[in-house]
Order: structure tokens, then C-alpha cells, then sequence
């Protein structure tokens, strides 16, 4: 996540780039690879402390002739006739972009957007990102409304980008019940999708990492038409055969801190798997012989490098993994400390898991904490809900006792403030919620299903006043750790 380069301008581009803004973490993993076959993937939401995030329900609405949707950096796009209802995790600093980031819309397409990349400066002076071009803060509002499959959503993108160029690097999933699409925008007007294949992980922190592709298979492929041309002016272009390897054609090299959090990330997933920094380019697609459970998603976006020998440091004032600690360190000696991928500047983390045994409209469950991962459980969510808890609708930015956010935000200063002894006290606690929820999860799938089939409207009220109360529920829970373990 980052906020708009027009927006900061007057402060300058380095003093922007020097802000803990570009730190989400992306995962996928395909269904061939996981305990119960379902497709699996998510992201970490990451920019600052102390920074509130909400959770609701847009519903559908009709658009008049000629309305617009306009971003603050001067983006404008021409809405159709209809908007469909879609869940959205909005930012409660509208003068500074919306950043609905990740939902679900009526016809069951998931879009979770986006992890902040960075281009190669060659090939920003050939095809440069443009001042009012699509940025995160306005991609999922405007694309994930407005689609009925993924793949319509991954074709309303691509046409976005050659019509109005991007703003940003940025990678990102739109995904529906049998495609999930994984997409890399790596100019002002250039991009790559590809259909991901249901036996790898990829692991995708601040950074591109897709490998070769061939722009020519246009069902498992979708590419900007000069996608290779500008490469090849820029000087940059890879290629494996025919292929071009994208990552390598048009990305920086990552820096430690999303080296730190791809590495802890596939290690996480895959042990036995080496993982090198010196590595020339970082592989895209990973596989493992162990299945994962949604479980370890969970501890994924949890990871503070437990069970290595690193030592996680969230570098206050630096996303990059090198705090001023390291500088210290004696000559010659191998500091392991490392920006981990459960940060301190985690606003909320979420994860789709895409069942094949859930209606088309309704086919995920998305699993939610509103504020930090450790200091919150992991809660589920639906496509059809059509309300949020009261506690997640909360829009102030200071501290205030009735919001999710804040009263999360609490207990996570207290867990950094003292690892050692809050942290695995905290997790426990959040582990055990979490533990009584998946003990239940399939029955409520099964009551979904049920309900939809007799009526759609049905299973609406059902997921809607189940996922409340159980949100409400955490809510007493959470506010209950603040009183142990966070008291003023």
C-alpha cells in the first residue's frame, strides 16, 4: 500500500519513498496443494501505525449518465449504468484516497489489491507511471463493483491502464470461484495477468516476481500489446526462449526488507526449500510435499521469524529492513535481524479461501482481522452478507473504545512493547477463539449452502447475522485482552 506521489510532492519523491508505506505481503496457494482442496489467498495490509481501517457493505446502486469516479490525484473514469454491491475495507482518510483494498461483490468475484511494487528506472523513462493515472487507492472500488467474472475483471483493468496509464507498480488478485488471476502492473501503460496454475505458492512481498510468460497464450494470458517493445527500448528485456521473463524485464531488484518477508514466507511454507539473498533472480512459482491448512496462512501472516534465528525488527521510520540498529553492529559480524511479514505496521489482514462446495455468488470464505494479526483472531466472512458489525464502522482517527481498530491497535502496542512475555500470552488466547471458529466453520458453510438453495435472501440473513454476532462476540474478547494486557 502507499499513498499518491501527487499528494506528497510538495514534501518530495525521496522523503515519500522513505515512509513505512510499501510493506504488504501477498500469498497464493492452489488447491492441489491445500488440506481441503480449496484455493487460498490473501494479503497483509501494511502502512503505518495507528492508522483505522473499516469493514462494510457498499449495496448496489444505479449510476446516472456521465457520473465519474474521481481518485484525489486527478484520476477520473466514466461509471456504468449499475455498480454491484460489494464488501470493501475502506480507509477513513478519504482526502487522501479511499483504498477499498479487498471484497467480494455480488456474483462472487474476489479482488484483493494491492502489494506496491517498484519499477526499473529505465523503463520508466521509456513508458513513465502518469501523476493522474490508476492508483491503489481507487483500483478495487472502481474495477471489483463492476464485474461479473475474474477475468472480466482482469479485461476492465487491462483497458483502465491503455486508456488512463497507472500511477503505480502494483501487484494484485481478482479471482472468482474457478479462475483466480494474478496480476502485475509494471509501467504507465503496461501489464501482465496470468491464470495461476492450482499446484504452486507464490509468495509476493514488495516487489514483481513473475517469471516468463508467453504473451501469445491469450487463455491463461493477458498482456499490454507493448508489453515487450518497451522493455526492449528500455534496454531491459530478459527473455527464456520466446518468453519474456517479466520480473526481470521491468522490476527493481527487492530490497532486505522484501527479500526478509519472501524468505521467512516460502520458509514458512516450504522448510526444505532454499531461499538465498544473493540469489540474481527470486523464483515466481514454489511447490511443496506438505499440504496447507488455512491455519498456517494464519501463522503466514503472523510471522515474526519464531522457531530461526533471526530477530524481527520493525524499523519504525523504514520498510526496507534496515533499521538504524544494523549500522551499529561490529564489522565483519552477521547481524540476523530482519522486517518481518507481521509487522507492526499491519492495519488489517485478510484471506480468501475459495471453496468449491460454496454457491458461485457466495463461494469463499474471507477471513478478517480488522487491525493487527497479533493481537486479534482471524473471523469469517461472505460474499451475500449485507451488513457489518457496528465496531467496524467506526471512522475516527484517534483512539476511540467503540472501534475493532482501535481497540486492536492497543493490544498490538502492547505485544511489541514486550515479546517476550505479551506476545505468546496474547496468542494463545487469540489461537483458542480461533480454534472454536474452525471447529464450527463447516456447518455453517453447510447452512449457507442450504439456505441458498430454498433462497438466496435466506442465507443472506443468515451469514449477515451469524458473521455480526460472532463479530460482536470477538469485540467483548479483544476489548477483554486490552483490559489484561494493555491497560493505560
Amino acid at each position: 500500500m502507499k499513498k499518491l506521489v501527487s499528494l506528497m510532492s510538495g514534501l518530495g519523491l525521496a522523503l515519500l519513498l522513505s515512509q513505512p508505506a510499501l510493506a504488504c505481503t501477498g500469498v497464493y496457494v492452489g488447491k492441489d496443494l491445500t488440506e481441503d482442496g480449496s484455493t487460498i489467498f490473501g494479503r497483509t495490509e501494511d502502512l503505518e501505525t495507528d492508522h483505522n481501517k473499516t469493514f462494510v457493505v457498499f449495496p448496489e446502486k444505479d449510476n446516472e449518465e456521465g457520473a465519474m469516479l474521481e481518485d484525489v490525484n486527478g484520476f477520473k473514469y466514466e461509471l456504468p449504468e449499475k455498480s454491484f454491491k460489494y464488501t470493501a475495507l475502506p480507509d477513513t482518510t478519504p482526502e487522501y484516497g479511499e483504498y477499498h483494498e479487498a471484497g467480494f461483490n455480488e456474483f462472487g468475484v474476489m479482488m484483493d489489491a494491492t502489494v506496491s511494487t517498484y519499477v526499473k528506472e529505465e523503463i520508466l523513462a521509456v513508458d513513465p507511471l502518469l501523476e493522474d493515472g490508476l492508483a491503489e487507492s481507487a483500483i478495487t472500488n472502481l474495477i471489483l463493483p463492476h464485474v461479473k467474472t475474474a477475468r472480466e475483471g482482469v479485461e476492465m483493468l487491462a483497458k483502465v491502464i491503455d486508456e488512463k496509464g497507472a500511477a503505480e507498480g502494483n501487484s494484485l488478485i481478482i479471482a472468482d470461484q474457478t479462475e483466480t488471476w494474478y496480476i502485475e502492473i509494471v509501467s504507465g501503460h503496461n501489464y501482465a495477468a496470468i491464470k495461476m496454475p492450482t499446484d504452486k505458492f507464490v509468495v509476493f512481498p514488495n516487489a514483481f516476481f513473475m517469471g516468463a510468460i508467453d504473451v501469445t497464450d491469450t487463455e491463461n494470458v493477458i498482456a499490454s500489446e507493448n508489453l515487450v517493445k518497451t522493455a526492449e527500448e528500455a534496454g531491459t528485456l530478459v527473455k527464456d526462449g520466446e518468453m519474456i521473463k517479466v520480473a526481470a524485464s521491468y522490476g527493481e531488484k527487492p530490497t532486505e526488507g522484501t527479500y526478509s518477508r519472501y524468505w521467512a514466507g516460502v520458509n514458512r511454507l516450504n522448510p526444505t526449500e532454499e531461499v538465498d539473498l544473493e540469489m540474481e533472480e527470486y523464483p515466481f512459482y514454489h511447490t511443496t510435499d506438505e499440504k496447507i491448512s488455512i491455519d498456517d496462512i494464519f501463522a503466514f501472516q503472523r510471522d515474526r521469524f519464531e522457531d530461526t534465528d533471526v530477530k524481527a525488527v520493525d524499523g519504525k521510520s523504514s520498510s526496507t529492513g534496515n533499521p538504524e540498529e544494523e549500522a551499529a553492529a561490529a564489522e565483519g559480524e552477521v547481524v540476523k535481524e530482519l522486517y518481518p511479514i507481521g509487522n507492526q505496521n499491519t492495519m488489517e489482514a485478510h484471506i480468501f479461501q475459495v471453496r468449491e462446495d460454496m454457491p458461485a455468488e457466495s463461494p469463499a470464505i474471507m477471513w478478517l482481522t480488522i487491525g493487527s494479526p497479533l493481537a486479534s483472531p482471524y473471523l469469517p466472512f461472505f460474499a451475500n452478507i449485507t451488513d457489518t458489525a457496528e465496531a467496524y464502522k467506526v471512522t475516527t482517527n484517534e483512539y476511540d473504545e467503540n472501534s475493532y481498530y482501535w481497540v486492536t491497535n492497543k493490544i498490538r502496542e502492547a505485544v511489541l512493547a514486550d515479546e517476550d512475555n505479551v506476545k505468546m500470552a496474547v496468542r494463545e488466547k487469540v489461537n483458542a477463539e480461533e480454534e472454536a471458529t474452525l471447529a464450527e466453520i463447516d456447518d455453517i458453510v453447510a447452512q449457507l449452502n442450504e439456505k441458498f438453495a430454498a433462497d438466496p435472501e435466506d442465507a443472506a440473513k443468515y451469514v449477515t447475522d451469524t458473521t455480526i454476532e460472532k463479530a460482536n462476540k470477538a469485540f467483548e474478547f479483544i476489548k477483554a485482552l486490552q483490559d489484561e494486557f494493555a491497560k493505560e
